[in-house]
């Protein structure tokens, strides 16, 4: 088995897995749309439970906005690393199986790293919406915490964390907690620019009075200038990003096909001391540059 097959395999699993997760979640939905509420945590389980991330892992996996959830996404890594170690140490020793862990352990940090930040940037794109889903409700003569309430029981889809912060701030006001306590809270969870203005513009209307619809209407469209600003500066900076992408997977790609289709290569580089040290510093020395080209490609705004 040569290193191309294993990364297939691996490719297919992470795939095989990605799809089970997607009909349990689907399986899921169903199943409380059905009985009417979510399966109670005491009952009887159909499944054994998942080994739970550690907390600096899972707050990564949930701030990279993954499509499976952290405990999933945590347990399919685990179970792929096994899978494909054990398949290169019986195809190639333990030099393969070496070059298999630490490429399996790298590939996923690499891609977290890359997209830290997408839930907060998912968040601070629903925020117009929710912005002028709470003006529209001040001018219908609605208080500012029901606005807030409304605004967070109809935000859908991309917007599900900054709704699920409103319905927060709302119900803690409506508990005696003071409205401005509650919004001040958000902006200290969500430290995010855009979060930090539109919270400022509830404050403000919630301590001042006045006319709190054209103000809040007001930052939002700020918000969605910022948000247009920032597209514009990544689709520019775009070209740069996929030219890091290529360098950085160029040589990998190059190593996998001279391995595959000379068994000298494959010899000297897996089986030998000298050539599992090159290996290593050649990836290592690779994943370092991809970084670094990110870290040039990457727009401030």
């Amino acid at each position: 088995m040569t290193l191309a097959a294993l990364v297939a395999l691996a490719v297919l699993s992470a795939g095989a897995l990605a799809r089970t997760a997607h009909r349990m979640s689907r399986r899921d939905v169903v199943a409380g749309r059905f009985l009417g509420t979510p399966a109670s945590p005491t009952g009887p389980r159909l499944r054994p439970p998942l080994p739970a991330p550690p907390p600096r892992v899972a707050a990564a996996l949930v701030e990279a906005d993954l499509p499976v959830p952290a405990t999933l996404a945590w347990s399919g890594w685990l179970a792929v690393i096994a899978i494909c170690s054990t398949a290169a140490l019986a195809a190639g020793g333990p030099g393969l199986a070496a070059v298999a862990v630490v490429a399996l352990l790298a590939g996923p940090l690499l891609l977290v790293r890359t997209r830290r930040g997408q839930a907060g940037a998912r968040l601070e794109q629903a925020l117009p919406g929710a912005l002028e889903a709470v003006a529209r409700s001040l001018r219908s003569g609605a208080s500012l915490r029901q606005a807030v309430e409304e605004a967070g029981a109809d935000a859908r889809g991309g917007g599900r964390g900054l709704a699920a912060e409103l319905s927060r701030a709302a119900a803690e006001a409506a508990h005696g907690a003071s409205l401005v306590s509650a919004l001040e809270a958000v902006a200290l969870r969500r430290p995010l620019p855009g979060v930090r203005l539109g919270v400022a513009a509830l404050c403000l209307g919630a301590e001042t009075g006045g006319a709190q619809a054209r103000a809040v209407d007001g930052v939002a469209a700020t918000v969605r200038e910022r948000q247009a600003v920032a597209a514009e500066l990544r689709a520019l900076s775009s070209q740069a990003r996929i030219s890091a992408l290529v360098i950085g997977l160029a040589p990998v790609g190059f190593g996998a096909f001279a391995a595959a289709t000379d068994p000298r290569t494959a010899q000297f580089m897996l089986h030998t001391p000298a050539g599992l040290v090159l290996l290593v510093a050649g990836l290592a020395l690779d994943a370092v540059g991809w970084l670094w080209m990110q870290h040039l490609a990457k727009v401030a705004v």
